[in-house]
């Protein structure tokens, strides 16, 4: 494929995800309709079929390109997560990264409240990027284990069990930030909690 016809390719493509996004938003997954994507961004029916076989490889689709273009972002900034306080600035900056990001909290609203998915669409969805979903915790696990091993933290506490309770403090701040449930501000609340946890499992140097 020439370069010019693949570049054109990719941004039909980009065009689509994009449109999609905003539709399920406003309507919901199960009420939005390949032609109303397409009218959405002057094209046909056909030339979103051209690109994805059903909806469910669409939301996949979606999910990955904003996962992953998250995660890009964030890995410019070069953290060092050799240390409590390096993981403690890592969870800050992507709660700072969500906070900056309206169209990713947007994503976030669609994807956390999975507005009328079936459970089949959910799971034929999360087949398609399981690697991505469990990457963050084992990393997360990964990361804290260092530190247990490096005594920053106490070796009392089961380091699955600390991985499961700070992904439930991450994702029930994020729930409450971006359906506007609580007047909080992520980056403030969600540390506050991690303090809360970390400094009763730190190992104070003597």
């Amino acid at each position: 494929m020439p370069r010019r016809t693949k570049e054109e390719a990719e941004h039909t493509r980009e065009a689509i995800l994009s449109a999609a996004l905003e539709l399920f938003y406003e309507k919901g997954f199960s009420r939005t309709t390949f032609d109303e994507i397409a009218k959405r961004i002057n094209l046909t029916k056909g030339a979103v079929y051209w690109h994805f076989r059903n909806k469910v490889d669409l939301l996949a689709a979606i999910m990955r390109d904003k996962i992953v273009k998250k995660r890009a972002k964030l890995a410019l900034q070069d953290i060092e997560v050799n240390s409590l306080r390096g993981l403690r600035e890592a969870f800050r900056r992507v709660a700072v990264s969500v906070e900056s990001d309206p169209e990713y909290c947007k994503f976030l609203f669609f994807v956390i409240f999975r507005m009328e998915w079936s459970e089949i669409v959910a799971e034929n969805t999360f087949i398609q990027i399981r690697e991505l979903l469990d990457s963050p915790r084992e990393q997360l696990k990964e990361r804290l284990t260092f530190l247990q091993k490096n005594e920053e933290i106490t070796s009392k506490m089961n380091v699955a069990d600390l991985t499961v309770l700070l992904t439930c403090l991450w994702r029930g701040c994020l729930d409450a930030y971006v359906s506007k449930k609580c007047p909080l501000k992520l980056s403030v609340t969600f540390m506050q909690g991690f303090d809360l946890i970390m400094n009763g499992l730190k190992v104070e140097k003597k």
